[in-house]
């Protein structure tokens, strides 16, 4: 099994699947840095120190909506489909996986009681507004 798998249709990235044992040596950033939502792994020894710091007020132009998915415990089998509903991949994840949503659709269905937690861009308008369902789901 791999560390990390990048799910494509053709060139596009539809999404990008991180094991648990995926290692970094201080910060490495697994998201190219064109991506609305920036997915880094920090990894430090005991005793190193992060400079205290504040973020600057910037403004985004993001036209997309990424979606991160941490699974903290369970099972959750993740389906990747293409725009048009095709199925990509089927991916099984489990505690300490994560998975970005880049582009294309996505589906789980919970295998295992889970505890996932969820990061995407906000201020979230709602499904009706926010979400094109797969006909007949």
């Amino acid at each position: 099994m791999q560390d990390f798998l990048e799910i494509k249709d053709g060139r596009r990235i539809l999404a990008m699947v991180f094991r648990r044992r995926l290692q970094a040596d201080g910060v490495k950033f697994l998201t190219p840095q064109s991506y609305p939502l920036q997915v880094g792994l920090l990894q430090h020894p005991g005793g190193k120190k992060i400079k205290a710091h504040r973020h600057r007020n910037l403004r985004y132009k993001v036209n997309t909506t990424q979606e991160f998915l941490y699974i903290a415990s369970g099972e959750l089998e993740a389906t990747i489909y293409r725009n048009d509903w095709t199925v990509v991949k089927k991916v099984i994840l489990r505690p300490g996986d994560f998975i970005l949503s880049v582009a294309g659709g996505h589906g789980f269905r919970v295998l295992k009681k889970c505890r996932i937690i969820e990061i995407k861009q906000g201020p979230y308008p709602g499904d009706t507004k926010a979400k094109i369902f797969k006909p007949g789901e």
